[in-house]
């Protein structure tokens, strides 16, 4: 992406648009303080773009600035309408900066006002995925399971997707199994991600059925085994879709399984190799 927009840089770099999704691009591609840059002309430009205010959001969650982040949310969300595109998805990112800071009973009515089914106005991809991420990253943070507020999702997120194809969707939904208990559809989805990768039409390949195995693994406190799988799975995580920030469940749920298996020293070395970005880290010992 960012090798395509370079070609149209000379022509369209005073564009508010071009310049909120060359942004993006490089702030994905590990070049946040670039990103900075420019999503800040574009979002002074065209101050209500929202998707110029997801980008800054996900640029500041990058350079660690969660803090910076959840004031300009809060200054920004007000006039924005709950029916528009992306309110849900702000809404995970608000609730998300709110939970690193410690704001835990701001982050939870966000999250049930705003991101879950029945509160979420947004597109289903957004609610089942930001909803089950929301809650599973809670759970990291050391916060006890939501009883009340998982089987919803479990039920939202199969009626909303009764059949396998996005694996970032997939992945949730398995989410949304595991914490429910739901083996029979759990084991449906793997079923179906098979099939759909032995005949050629699952372009992310075996890392979702495999991150499915390791979110299945932690669910059972089997910790060593979560993660290797996570291990092993982590370089291709990239393929499931989704952003740095959505992707980095598979990397907290990693860090948590070394810091419950007694490997406090290979969590730090993971984190270590975080060269381009820091973002803070909702797992107990490494806030």
């Amino acid at each position: 992406m960012v090798e395509f927009l370079d070609v149209l840089r000379p022509q369209l770099l005073d564009d508010w648009w071009f310049q909120a999704v060359y942004a993006f691009a490089l702030e994905e591609a590990g070049r946040p303080y670039e990103a900075r840059v420019l999503i800040e002309r574009s979002m002074a430009a065209n101050p209500r773009n929202a998707h110029g205010a997801h980008v800054k959001s996900h640029v500041l969650y990058e350079l660690g600035e969660d803090r910076a982040a959840l004031d300009f949310l809060d200054g920004w969300m007000p006039a924005y309408p709950r029916e528009a595109l992306m309110h849900c998805h702000l809404s995970w990112h608000m609730a998300m900066f709110s939970l690193s800071l410690g704001h835990v009973d701001n982050a939870w009515r966000i999250y049930q006002r705003q991101v879950h089914p029945g509160g979420s106005w947004g597109p289903a991809l957004n609610t089942v995925t930001d909803a089950a991420a929301f809650l599973w990253r809670a759970e990291l943070a050391g916060h006890a399971r939501r009883n009340e507020f998982w089987p919803q999702v479990h039920e939202y997120a199969l009626q909303s997707f009764p059949k396998t194809g996005v694996a970032f969707v997939d992945v949730h939904c398995a989410l949304a199994c595991i914490a429910t208990g739901d083996h029979a559809n759990l084991a449906r989805i793997v079923q179906e991600i098979g099939e759909r990768i032995s005949s050629g039409k699952y372009p992310a390949g075996g890392v979702a059925p495999a991150l499915v195995s390791g979110f299945d693994a932690y669910q059972k406190a089997e910790w060593a085994k979560a993660a290797s799988i996570f291990e092993s799975a982590l370089a291709e995580t990239v393929r499931i879709g989704g952003s740095r920030a959505q992707r980095d469940l598979v990397e907290y749920t990693l860090l948590a399984a070394y810091l419950k298996d007694g490997r406090a020293a290979e969590a730090s070395k993971l984190i270590a190799r975080r060269t381009d970005r820091r973002p803070a880290v909702p797992v107990a010992r490494f806030n």
